[in-house]
Order: structure tokens, then C-alpha cells, then sequence
């Protein structure tokens, strides 16, 4: 019989060396681990750090009993957390940290956050089992190919359907980073996968009231994608057909829908989809990037003033619609962080009342805005199923004036993707500033320079200091755990 799909994955993973990673993807794997941390670092000086450090803390079962008693329970690191933690929990908390700003980088076709579910658990692989820098690229570079195709063998649907594919395929990647260092052999290392089809979860109703669940999801991931892999080095096997079967991934997920086996692995070792994942420059939804670009270069073009506006609409796809325009009362008037970063008439009205829209223009005070929100009031939107969506997050945006005059804005390919990138530079300037939030200029400085030469490195003790260091977040682990709520 020929290999299934997910043995076909696992051995391409396992007979991976790092040589033979092109230089352009192993840079690429830099960046995102850069842009990754950056992130986390920003998270974990907000408010959202707090119920889930209180998770993750909650999880070790380790209460300290004064201040200088040391609750180590664990060999890995946690962003902002001087105590270590078991592999699977940190990795659950710095995937939510990571992912909670909605910041970080996404995989354009197959809709996948490609670095939040994977790079904590290959940063706690590489920490559990003492390796080289180059060993946890490798590892990263098998997980996001491996995850991606996933997601490629039905680009949209799963989103279609409820079903946040990030959630989901990253499991699966964050399995197969955590078994490459591991050593566990291509045979368990399928168990593994076959496991991660009974771990891997996520819906997308927290768009229904706005509430923050969408954060757990990649530290979630990761958390099951090693814990498959510690059950699986353990005997504990899995169905081999866990993606295309019967009772798998596809068919229990899509129905009859179509899908692609074929997808899950085309192209490995040639076609090397990392290089296709875009950054963000925006704090939200991806799919609101073009129309707040398109928009930003109206209002600085046009001279546009929020107060002379008279209506906006957004020519959008209806995948785009679903997510941050429908139902259109709600999103105009949104109940929270969350509610606010997958709100298309909240953003662009930022961005035309105060020509951003950052991290800041998401806590309580900035979303109460009466301005803001009476401009976002104005938004409406047409469907236009032209548009290269998912292959693209297009975005075109109307504004007309209370004179009469109208002005229309076109972004086909959302900035930060191939086809419009970050320059190395962006990536640069974006990390600091985010990791600034949690580290002095200095440390930042040395962590980037750290993880820029990762390959060079004997080990990430260095970059687990530093991310042990992050002094800015706002609780004392040792309340929560004594107030949990």
C-alpha cells in the first residue's frame, strides 16, 4: 500500500536535514520566529496576559508559599514568566501570547497563523532536549510546511464552516516540531499525528459576542501537539489516516464537500510554502488590511477629514464579509477588544479619525471612542465575488462626501504578502517596537540579534533568559494563583 498522506508528512519531516532547507526559507523561518516574539512580548504587558498566565500557572499544580520560594516545574521558558514550566504549558502559553494581539503573520491561501501554533513548540523541543539552533529551524520548517498543506487541501472552506484552520492544522504542526527533536521515529511520529486528529479544535462564535477565545487557540495547539507526541513516545498510537479517512480530518469537518488529498502533499522539499506567508501591519483580522491601507492612502491623498464624510462602503468578498461585516450592527458598535479587531467599520474608522490603527486603538477607552464610532456608524458594504479571495485579502474602499464628491481606493494584495512584502527592515522595526513593550531597546537588540543567527547558536538557553527577563506584565503570578479570577 502506498503511504498515506500524514506518513508521507512525517517522513519528509523526519528525513529533513537543515542543509536542506533553502537559505531563502530558513531566513524566512527567522523572521517569523522574530515577528512571533515580538508579539508575545507586547501580550504579555496587557491585560489579556492575565487569565491566561493564570492558565498556564494553574496547569503546573505548583503553588509557591512566600516570594522567594522557587516554583520551577519544568525545563522551558514563558514569555514574561520567571519560572519554568512544563514543555506543553509553556508552549500553551506562549502560543496565546503570541497570537492574542492578533499581530502575527498569516498564510494567505490556506488562511493559517503559520507561526503561533509551531514555534512554541519548537522553542520548548529545543529547550527539553537541550538543541541547537539550527535543530529547532528545522523543526519549525517541517511544522509550517506540514500545517499549511493542510490547509491547502480546502482553502476557505474550513472557515466557511466555523472552523478556525489555525486551531486546527497547527496542532498537527506543533506535533511534528516537538517529535523532530525529540528523536522519535517517522513511524511514531504519524501516531502523533494520528492522535492530534482527537486534540485538534477550534470554532470561530467568539465572533458572536467578541469574546477573546480565538487567543487560546494556537496555545492550545501547540499544548495537544505535544502531548500527542509524548503519548505516541509512549505506545500510545494513532489511526495512520487521520487526515483523509473515513472518519478524518477532511470528511468529519466537510462533509461532502470537495477537498484535495493530493494538497496535503504536493511539492514537499520543492515547492516550499513558508515563503508564502505574509506579516501583518495591523493588529486584526487580516482580511481589513487592504481596506485600511486603501483607506489611509485616501485620507492622506485626498486631504479627507472624518467629519465630512458621509458614508463609506467596503466592495468586499463574502469571506471577508462573514468575518468582519455581517452582521453589520454589530460590527459597527463593537463589545470588546476582540469585537473591535474583527470589525472592519470599527478599524477603518480609526484609521480615518486618527490616521491608525495600532495596538493601542484596541483597549477599552479607544473603542468607546464617540468619533470613532460615529464615523464607523457611516460604513456599509456591497459584495463583489470578483475578487482573488482567499488567495488574496483585497480590499476596495468608496468614501463619499457630504458634498457630493465620491473617491474610490483599490488594494488587490494585502501589504506584508509576497506579492506586496515587508522588507527585512519592516520586519525589524515592527519587532521592536512590540518587544519594547516588555524588554529595554538593549535586550530587544539582543534578541533579535539572537534569533537572526539562530543557526549559529549551540543552544536557546540565551533567548529563554531574555524572554524569562520580560519584567512588564502587569500581575504577580502569585495572586493569581491565590485569585484565580
Amino acid at each position: 500500500m502506498s503511504p498515506t498522506p500524514s506518513e508521507t508528512l512525517c517522513q519528509f519531516s523526519h528525513d529533513l536535514a537543515f542543509y536542506d532547507i533553502p537559505t531563502a526559507v530558513v531566513h524566512k523561518a527567522k523572521l517569523l520566529i522574530l515577528d512571533f516574539l515580538g508579539i508575545a512580548l507586547a501580550a504579555c504587558s496587557m491585560e489579556i496576559d492575565k487569565p491566561l498566565r493564570a492558565m498556564a500557572i494553574a496547569m503546573t499544580g505548583n503553588i509557591p508559599a512566600t516570594e522567594n520560594t522557587s516554583y520551577d516545574s519544568g525545563p522551558c521558558s514563558t514569555i514574561g514568566e520567571k519560572y519554568r514550566m512544563p514543555a506543553a504549558t509553556a508552549a500553551f502559553l506562549n502560543g496565546a501570547l503570541g497570537h492574542s494581539l492578533d499581530f502575527d503573520d498569516t498564510h494567505a491561501k490556506s488562511i493559517i497563523h503559520t507561526a503561533a501554533p509551531v514555534v512554541p513548540a519548537a522553542f520548548a523541543g529545543a529547550e527539553v532536549f537541550q538543541k541547537k539552533g539550527q535543530d529547532m529551524i528545522r523543526a519549525c520548517a517541517a511544522g509550517f510546511e506540514s500545517e499549511i498543506r493542510i490547509g491547502l487541501a480546502a482553502p476557505g472552506k474550513f472557515h466557511a464552516r466555523g472552523f478556525h484552520m489555525t486551531a486546527i492544522a497547527g496542532t498537527f504542526g506543533a506535533a511534528i516540531a516537538y517529535a523532530l527533536q525529540s528523536g522519535l521515529s517517522a513511524e511514531r511520529m504519524n501516531w502523533s499525528l494520528g492522535i492530534c486528529g482527537s486534540m485538534a479544535a477550534g470554532l470561530f462564535e467568539y465572533l458572536e459576542n467578541g469574546s477573546p477565545v480565538k487567543a487560546l487557540h494556537p496555545g492550545w495547539a501547540a499544548h495537544g501537539g505535544i502531548c500527542s507526541t509524548i503519548l505516541a513516545d509512549n505506545d500510545f498510537s494513532g489511526p495512520q489516516t487521520v487526515l483523509e479517512g473515513r472518519f478524518g480530518l477532511l470528511k468529519s469537518h466537510l462533509g461532502d464537500e470537495e477537498f484535495e488529498v493530493e494538497a496535503l502533499t504536493r511539492g514537499l522539499g520543492e515547492i516550499w510554502e513558508t515563503l508564502a506567508t505574509g506579516f501583518k501591519p495591523y493588529p486584526c483580522g487580516h482580511v481589513i488590511h487592504s481596506f485600511l491601507d486603501a483607506g489611509l492612502r485616501l485620507k492622506e491623498r485626498e486631504k479627507i477629514h472624518h467629519a465630512k464624510i458621509k458614508n463609506i462602503v467596503c466592495h468586499a468578498a463574502k469571506g471577508a464579509i462573514d468575518l468582519v461585516l455581517d452582521p453589520i450592527e454589530v460590527k459597527r458598535k463593537p463589545r470588546g477588544e476582540y469585537d473591535a479587531k474583527f470589525s472592519l467599520p470599527y478599524c477603518l474608522a480609526s484609521i480615518f479619525v486618527r490616521g491608525r490603527c495600532g495596538v493601542e486603538d484596541f483597549d477599552k477607552r479607544a473603542i468607546e471612542d464617540s468619533t470613532v464610532l460615529a464615523l464607523a456608524n457611516k460604513v456599509s458594504f456591497a459584495q463583489d465575488d470578483s475578487q482573488d479571495f482567499p488567495r488574496f485579502f483585497p480590499g476596495v474602499v468608496e468614501v463619499r462626501l457630504d458634498d457630493g464628491s465620491t473617491f474610490f481606493e483599490e488594494e488587490k494584495h494585502q501589504r506584508g504578502c509576497p506579492e506586496n512584502p515587508f522588507t527585512d527592515d519592516d520586519v525589524y522595526e515592527k519587532f521592536k517596537d512590540n518587544a519594547q513593550r516588555s524588554l529595554s531597546s538593549v535586550e530587544a537588540d539582543n534578541l533579535k540579534a539572537m534569533v537572526m543567527s539562530l543557526e549559529d547558536l549551540e543552544d536557546v538557553n540565551g533567548i529563554g533568559e531574555l524572554l524569562r527577563s520580560a519584567t512588564n506584565h502587569r500581575v504577580d503570578p502569585r495572586s493569581l494563583l491565590q485569585n484565580p479570577a
